[in-house]
């Protein structure tokens, strides 16, 4: 997974703890509101004993400093607005670095939230792969998934689907690294045998290249 690169390869991480800590305010703020709620209902009742004459001004006042209470609504920091402002501008800056990158930053279709945000996002196929010596990815696979070359040509990996994939061999000797839609990798095989690969983000995509003499 990738969160883009050059100057702005930091910027992934932030994003995701500005998402994160926004969340985290609103359900505390959801949390406050709940039990401020109750501590005014606690508030009025004691109010209405008071009223009633069943306490005194001296009880009074010892219980709602036992409630911590004070006259009126107490104020409270606005999480829930802070939050939701962290939420907002955490999934703007996200939107605004999608095409700054080939890794389309955290939000992009080759960042960590790709293969939920492509789609959503309108990403669609990517140009055509050429017969012969090339496979395209389309639906979570490599087609054709057995490609048999000569000696010395070299093999295009295309990106056709809505999603990132990579082209990594079995044994790691040697990965394409991120794809995004409409991405391409390629790699020569200069030596004749059978060359198995996968897509790290979906192990059960495999392809194979034979390589013949």
């Amino acid at each position: 997974m990738t969160f883009g690169g050059g100057w702005f390869g930091w910027l992934g991480p932030l994003i995701m703890l500005g998402l994160l800590v926004g969340v985290v305010l609103v359900m505390i703020w959801a949390v406050q509101a709940g039990g401020g709620r109750g501590e005014d209902d606690a508030l009025a009742a004691l109010r209405s004993r008071f009223a009633r004459g069943e306490i005194d001004a001296d009880q009074f006042d010892a219980m709602r400093r036992t409630l911590g209470a004070e006259d009126g609504r107490r104020a409270r920091p606005n999480l829930g607005l802070i939050g939701l402002i962290l939420i907002v501008a955490a999934i703007l800056l996200g939107i605004g670095f999608a095409g700054t990158g080939p890794g389309w930053g955290w939000m992009g279709p080759g960042g960590m939230m790709g293969p939920w945000m492509g789609p959503m996002m309108g990403v669609g196929a990517g140009p055509t792969a050429p017969a012969g010596t090339s496979v395209t990815m389309a639906g979570s696979r490599f087609a054709p998934a057995t490609l048999t070359i000569a000696a010395g040509e070299t093999v295009r990996w295309f990106n056709d689907d809505a999603l990132p994939h990579t082209v990594s061999a079995t044994d790691g000797s040697w990965n394409s690294g991120n794809l995004a839609p409409g991405q391409a990798f390629e790699r020569r095989f200069d030596d004749p045998g059978s060359y198995s690969y996968l897509c790290r983000y979906h192990p059960g995509m495999v392809g194979t290249v034979v390589v013949e003499g």
